[in-house]
């Protein structure tokens, strides 16, 4: 359990990452390679579930932990939500663990919210619309918001710009346009009791960004 009185921040965004080599066929490992560049980090590959929270640890700051589903629109293999539920659960002093599933899921993925709800904890959602290929406004992702929302749970949104894709032909096919905060308004205004993080200053988009959260927080007020 995290003692909240006493760590100094909550980094609400860390992403969970497989070790090294579970994606050799399908080039989520590459994609990692570029993505270090990009971020000048010391590693080709980023740390494991546990040596995050090692690090964390060792800083006394608590991190909600999340996988991205977005094996449709790129072709990469998610890493299980359960999993990263567990290994949470098992660095519970630190981890806080969010899920992710893929909107183009429909009712399927409606379920497995509620049962990772459920069953194991789950606090929130990760959305990265340019990853996941759709706009946060697309009436497929409403039933899953509902289930989000109903179960009092966080929905939290990648918006604006991002090194996913940096240095690859075509970006990798990332799109920015899926992630333009301005998207999130009509999500606000449909579903004003579900609690909505948009996560990262969205850049050259960040007026968009401004004038949606002010409309979120005056509906939802």
């Amino acid at each position: 359990m995290i003692d909240l009185e006493n760590v100094r921040a909550i980094d609400f965004h860390t992403h969970a990452e497989e070790p090294c080599g579970c994606h050799s066929d399908d080039g989520y490992d590459d994609l990692q390679a570029t993505m270090a560049e990009y971020f000048r980090a010391p590693w080709k590959h980023p740390p494991t579930v546990p040596e995050t929270a090692q690090h964390y640890r060792d800083q006394n700051i608590a991190a909600v932990i999340f996988p991205v589903d977005a094996e449709r629109e790129t072709g990469y293999r998610r890493y299980a939500n359960e999993e990263v539920a567990e290994l949470a659960a098992e660095n519970d002093d630190v981890l806080i663990p969010f899920a992710s599933i893929d909107p183009h899921k429909g009712k399927m993925g409606q379920r497995e919210a509620r049962r990772l709800i459920k069953d194991f904890g789950i606090k929130g959602f990760k959305f990265h619309p340019t990853m996941q290929g759709f706009y946060p406004n697309d009436r497929l992702a409403y039933g899953l918001y509902e289930a989000i929302a109903e179960e009092g749970c966080i929905a939290l949104f990648h918006t604006g710009q991002t090194g996913v894709g940096s240095g690859m032909r075509g970006g990798n096919g990332m799109r920015l346009k899926y992630s333009n905060p301005m998207y999130m308004d009509d999500v606000a205004v449909d579903f004003p009791e579900m609690k909505i993080i948009l996560k990262l200053v969205a850049n050259f988009l960040v007026e968009h960004q401004v004038r949606s959260s002010l409309d979120s927080t005056e509906k939802s007020g």
